[in-house]
């Protein structure tokens, strides 16, 4: 199963690299202030980028810029980033890294923000590795950091500095409003967008959501159906010849919101069961295997076009059996359970259709049995039809 999984990484890094480069239309302006159209690599980036590859034409050679000669760049309806001379507290809410100071520390660096909302206030953000942090630009004022920051008290307490509420309340407010809406505010993309827009929209001003233009579909539901081409042998050779057996369930995944929706989570539970009768050595020998599977994992996509996609997914398959069991016609019976076993899947997705082949490690189901060894082995093909 190893080669298995490192063939999985080997797909996943050939792929990414052979897959096709997206360029879009987008813009960037210079150290001097001239703007230039061109068309940008959109890695819908997870970290906030230092640097951007971009062409003149989609057909040209691409280059790159960086922060040290670009002040502003965006990809038109996606995404915009500003360059900023900023004071910035990096400290982290990692219990292991968190000091026993409540304040910020701030040391000054150049980056590139995100703009999440621009207008006469604007929220900017800024992510590297687990640090999400945010920024914003009060009427008249330069760019500073909302302030919030976890802090140890004692080994049995952490505290929060939330003096970004204080920041908003009093910088970023709009007198027509009767209560201070950020008195609870959380430290959340979801949550600052919505008060700068709230703010806005009280005083009666235009502005600019970023992030209203990225359309993402972060959930997809499928039912599924299939079938597993399964084998079951024990006492080392013998057992029953190869079994198609049907399988039918559903699949949650949850799209990560970063790199253009390459990444997902699933977890894809479906019920099973494996009936057979055979003469083994002379022996009537009956199974009845049933089980809830409930496969957990994460898929990659490779996007051809916008409605044909590729797939690999790297699974950890929990399996309860129930109600199964090995019969012998001497009156014999061996209780069966379930074992987790990991598994890899290859596939493709047109529009709302799926299909996945899937190869599961082999598992030992009379492993309560010490005196006796078994083998199931199984190659599923599922398939799925996306409802929401």
């Amino acid at each position: 199963m190893k080669s298995l999984f490192t063939l999985f990484g080997v797909f996943i890094v050939v792929g990414s690299t052979m897959a096709q480069i997206k360029f879009e239309r987008a813009y960037f302006i210079d150290n001097q202030g001239k703007k230039t159209e061109c068309w940008i690599k959109n890695a819908d980036w997870r970290d906030n980028p230092n640097s951007f590859v971009y062409r003149f034409s989609e057909n040209e050679r691409s280059t790159s810029a960086s922060i040290e000669n670009v002040q502003e760049f965006g990809i038109y309806n996606f995404s915009k980033y500003i360059r900023a001379s900023v004071e910035i507290d990096r400290s982290s809410g990692d219990i292991s890294k968190m000091d026993y100071f409540g304040n910020a520390v701030f040391h000054t660096e150049q980056l590139f923000l995100k703009v999440l909302i621009e207008g006469e206030a604007s929220l900017y953000m800024y992510e590297d590795g687990d640090l999400s942090l945010f920024f914003f630009k009060a009427p008249g004022q330069d760019i500073r950091q909302l302030i919030y920051k976890k802090y140890i008290v004692d080994p049995n307490t952490i505290a929060s500095n939330v003096e970004f509420r204080e920041q908003l309340s009093t910088q970023i407010k709009c007198d027509r409003e009767r209560v201070d809406l950020s008195k609870n505010l959380n430290y959340y993309k979801s949550e600052l967008i919505k008060y700068f827009i709230t703010y806005h929209q009280c005083k009666g001003l235009s502005f600019t959501n970023y992030e209203a233009k990225v359309k993402r579909d972060l959930f997809n539901l499928r039912l599924t159906s299939g079938l597993g081409f399964s084998a079951f042998t024990f006492s080392g050779v013998d057992g029953f010849t190869q079994k198609i057996i049907p399988r039918i369930g559903l699949d949650a995944e949850l799209v990560l919101p970063f790199n253009k929706s390459k990444w997902a989570f699933f977890v894809e539970p479906n019920l099973q069961t494996f009936l057979a009768t055979e003469s083994i050595r002379g022996d009537l020998t009956a199974i009845n295997y049933s089980s809830l599977e409930l496969p957990v994992g994460i898929r990659h996509y490779f996007f051809v076009t916008e409605d044909l996609r590729f797939t690999l997914n790297a699974v950890y398959a929990f399996d309860f059996a129930f109600k199964s069991a090995l019969s012998l016609s001497d009156g014999t019976k061996y209780d069966l359970k379930g074992g987790n076993v990991f598994a890899l899947g290859a596939g493709m997705a047109y529009k709302k259709f799926s299909a996945e082949l899937r190869w599961y490690e082999e598992k030992d189901l009379l492993r309560l049995y010490p005196f006796l060894e078994s083998d199931l082995s199984k190659v599923g093909l599922v398939l799925g039809w996306q409802i929401w």
